[in-house]
């Protein structure tokens, strides 16, 4: 039988041997760091895989004011590693909103469940000292 290919999809060839190693090396994938420059005197950019990402831009006073990623004033602030904190940190308002939306809808379920693990340690307490 010559070279052909096996009706399991592999290729099958005459007197080969299996081998388990694999035939690419693998390659992990890290993910991209957001990466700061100064652009300016007391302008810094933050992009991620060439992305904007936000920017700080220091005031005459000696303040900085954040930037999200559509260049919409974050907020100002008296640190520069704070002010670079709120653009990481930044969410746009619509994400904000489903947030809000699903804290109130987790908030009571999670301290129902709270309240029922209360509920059954306080039990399981009684039951250890009043045994039925």
């Amino acid at each position: 039988m010559t070279i052909a290919e096996h009706p399991a999809g592999r290729l099958y060839v005459p007197g080969a041997t299996a081998t388990t190693e694999p035939l690419t090396p693998t390659v992990t994938v890290m993910p991209r760091a957001v990466t700061w420059s100064k652009v300016d005197t007391g302008f810094y950019v933050a992009s991620k895989a060439g992305e904007y990402v936000g920017s700080v831009d220091t005031t005459p006073d000696g303040h900085f004011v954040a930037f999200d990623a559509t260049s919409a004033p974050i907020g100002r602030y008296t640190e520069l590693s704070t002010a670079k904190s709120a653009v990481l940190s930044w969410k746009p308002e619509r994400a904000r909103m489903r947030d809000r939306r699903v804290g109130r809808i987790v908030h009571p379920i999670a301290a129902s469940a709270g309240l029922v693990a209360g509920v059954t340690a306080a039990f399981g307490a009684l039951l250890t000292v009043f045994p039925a």
